[in-house]
């Protein structure tokens, strides 16, 4: 009787229902290891910083104009900046075509043939050269165009919304939110969208904070968190004209952006990742202890 038992809740093959398999995180992303993004990638926040410094008092006296006449230098340098020094959405670290493979098929085409080759062949030769590096230009720039594409459409809005819903007014400074969240956005996820593109694994993980840090994450999140801190000078009794909103916000998203940045490539915080509670294992060791 036992037996019978056993037999009939042995689990046949037929009836094994596998759980589908979680996808993997996505790494850490470096900077293309060119010493042009290498060296790009440290002048760059230090290029938005002097912006900032250099057209805060013209903000100060006209807040919106100059926001909006500062929107599309912003968008230049972002775009410089993620073209040059980052990997594209879809290709491996440091890998923009012509990849290896790219670089392998053109080595046989060349060599394939025992034909001695002849001096009007040099010709088809830049020609496959100019192709390949059209190619490399392209991968980078249509990756490009749908981040900022996807920024203005998607992440303006989203981050619009939430500066109302952290305390941002309403009724009022619509233009200033708008504008203030447009710059925002650009810092932010800009290059977010550009490494990552719409992977939802990806997303949940940057809106669970859960992200390992690396120069795109911790950018982002150094923006978000400058520009909370940046908001505590607002409701003081000063009466200083920069504490007007969102100017001090503003301020503090852009040196939180160039903190965020250069703070996550150290060895202490690359590929670490945020824990507002203690893991399985820390558990189980505050037990043992």
């Amino acid at each position: 009787m036992t037996s019978s038992n056993t037999s009939s809740a042995a689990p046949t093959p037929g009836s094994l229902s596998q759980a589908p398999a979680e996808k993997p995180s996505a790494p850490p992303i470096n900077v293309l290891p060119s010493q042009l993004a290498q060296s790009y990638s440290l002048a760059h926040p230090v290029v938005l910083l002097g912006l900032c410094a250099w057209r805060f008092e013209a903000v100060v006296e006209s807040t919106t104009r100059e926001l909006l006449r500062d929107l599309p230098w912003l968008a230049a340098l972002q775009f410089v900046y993620v073209i040059t020094c980052l990997p594209p959405a879809g290709s491996s670290f440091g890998e923009v075509t012509p990849g290896p493979e790219d670089k392998k098929r053109a080595s046989r085409s060349s060599t394939g043939s025992s034909a001695p080759v002849r001096p009007g062949k040099s010709s088809h030769r830049r020609k496959t050269s100019a192709k390949i590096s059209w190619a490399s230009v392209w991968a980078r720039l249509m990756p490009a165009s749908l981040a900022f594409g996807l920024t203005t459409l998607l992440a303006t809005p989203a981050i619009a919304i939430l500066l109302v819903l952290f305390g941002a007014p309403l009724t009022t400074h619509n233009v200033e939110t708008f504008l203030c969240a447009a710059h925002m956005a650009l810092l932010s996820s800009t290059p977010l969208i550009y490494v990552h593109g719409v992977d939802a694994t990806v997303w949940k993980e940057v809106w669970g904070i859960s992200r390992p840090a690396d120069i795109v994450w911790g950018s982002a999140l150094g923006t978000g968190l400058g520009a909370w801190f940046g908001a505590i000078p607002i409701p003081l009794d000063w009466d200083r004209t920069w504490q007007a909103f969102p100017i001090t916000i503003l301020t503090g998203a852009y040196i939180g952006y160039a903190m965020g940045g250069l703070l996550s490539r150290t060895p202490f915080v690359y590929g670490k990742r945020i824990q507002f509670a203690p893991g399985p294992a820390d558990e189980d060791e505050k037990k043992t202890n």
